[in-house]
């Protein structure tokens, strides 16, 4: 046991980085004799997948998603499964819930291209189904085929997306939060009263963005509000994140611009009003594992083997808007602006301690990817890294991000799990509660009082507006 083990026992959370499709952070990869990634379409290989995690005390599988379609380079995404195909991830979602008694659930969701009453009222929904085991990743979607999807027109720029967002978010707490008194249910038969009228009282937003007037349909669920998770590392990213997110999922390039990253979050919260505390922030982990390390490094080096670089620098466009086939290997890669997603290009450029040319960023990106924090080794050696970085950076936690499935989560489960558990850093069984308790503490299932959010909740005045 190292001496980092030793001082670490503070037990971290872990989800798992999922989509509902083929192709996820290594392009190519589908075509693994062992990948049962190509049974997407296929429940049943859900369930497995929830169990296994379950069975490795998982927090929750958290689903990114986003709309979008092969535009440029048309032929080569198809063909090699990058990005399309990909089913809409919340339809899973009560199956596995009906399948598993603990493992939470977290997907994404647009504040751009989706509309604020019909988001909340299939989280509340979900929130119901799955009894207080549901979140929500907030994006803002920076892929300018989405704008052709829903009607065309320019993509909206970066931080007035968040601006965006931030309205969203006003009109999601008013009917989740303002909406229903919590003893407005009174499921009284005798005297033919479901619901308390004076109780349930009309949302009316007008704002820049949205407008909106009613009543949600859903009654109060066990979390009201879904845990509000957040993937921008942006500075506007950032910002949105220390106002609304109660988890957050960062990437960067080293463990010390990570650590600056969530010291520069929990300071804005704190300013804010909230408690640092109560936002926790989860790191990207590649992990593979195997008994001895040589063992782990052959694996990976097979893995890495059937990844397509036409596919992975075409992925790379589709995120960042930029081609790196188009532009001079050897001129440095510098002077960068996008108005798509940037933390992929600010890897490389100012979190970044040499100038890096062109080439060497298609060589570190076919090597890395999008994936985050990465450890090829024993399960002693998994475990070392995770509580080394744990306490170097502050983490809460990691999101396992697979190579093959199911192998990549049973290795984790059956070898690196039971040392994590052993060293006390991760839990031997399930506490009790809904997903946001499990997160921030028994008896917090709602909002905390420092929650901008909590801050729609009904006044009990009569003179409040009845709807």
């Amino acid at each position: 046991m190292t001496n980092v083990d030793k001082k670490a026992r503070k037990q971290i959370h872990l989800g798992v980085f999922e989509v509902n499709g083929i192709n996820h952070l290594t392009q190519g990869i589908w075509a693994h004799p062992g990948q049962e990634r190509v049974r997407y379409n296929d429940l049943e290989y859900w369930i497995e997948i929830a169990r296994i995690l379950e069975r490795g005390k998982f927090d929750f599988m958290f689903f990114a998603d986003s709309y979008g379609y092969p535009k440029k380079g048309r032929e080569l995404l198809l063909r090699e499964a990058s990005g399309t195909p990909g089913n809409d991830p919340m339809l899973l979602i009560p199956a596995l819930a009906a399948s598993t008694r603990h493992l939470a659930f977290t997907m994404t969701t647009s504040t751009t291209y989706e509309a604020p009453y019909a988001n909340a009222r299939r989280f509340a929904t979900l929130d119901h189904l799955t009894r207080g085991r549901i979140g929500w990743n907030v994006v803002t979607t920076s892929s300018s085929t989405a704008a052709d999807l829903f009607g065309g027109g320019d993509l909206i720029p970066h931080d007035e997306r968040y601006d965006r967002a931030d309205e969203y978010m006003d009109v999601s707490y008013k009917y989740w939060e303002g909406s229903w008194e919590d003893d407005a249910v009174k499921l009284d038969r005798e005297n033919r009263t479901f619901a308390d009228p004076d109780k349930v009282h009309q949302v009316r937003h007008e704002g820049k963005y949205f407008r909106s007037t009613g009543v949600l349909s859903s009654t109060p669920s066990p979390q009201r509000t879904p845990v509000i998770f957040q993937a921008g590392s942006s500075d506007r990213g950032r910002a949105f994140a220390a106002k609304h997110a109660e988890g957050v999922f960062l990437k960067a390039p080293t463990v010390e611009v990570l650590a600056g990253q969530i010291r520069d979050i929990r300071r804005r919260a704190a300013e804010a009003g909230r408690d640092p505390r109560q936002i926790k922030v989860f790191t990207g982990l590649s992990v593979v594992v195997a008994p001895t390390r040589e063992e782990a490094e052959r694996k990976h080096a097979e893995y890495l083997s059937y990844q397509s670089r036409e596919a992975t620098l075409a992925s790379y466009a589709s995120v960042t808007g930029i081609d790196l086939n188009a532009l001079d290997p050897d001129s440095f890669f510098e002077n960068i602006h996008t108005e798509m997603g940037q933390t992929h290009t600010d890897r490389f450029t100012k979190h970044s301690k040499t100038r890096k040319t062109v080439r060497e960023v298609a060589d570190d990106f076919l090597q890395k990817g999008f994936r985050g924090l990465t450890v090829i080794g024993s399960p002693e050696d998994v475990a070392d890294r995770i509580a080394e970085w744990t306490e170097a950076a502050d983490l809460d936690g990691f999101n396992l991000e697979p190579y093959i499935l199911p192998d990549s989560y049973r290795d984790f489960v059956d070898l690196a799990v039971p040392v994590l558990q052993e060293r006390g850093l991760f839990r031997r069984e399930y506490e009790a509660g809904t997903l946001r308790e499990r997160l921030l503490g028994e008896g917090i299932a709602r909002l905390p009082e420092n929650h901008p959010g909590a801050g729609f909740r009904p006044a009990l005045s009569e003179s409040r507006e009845r709807g």
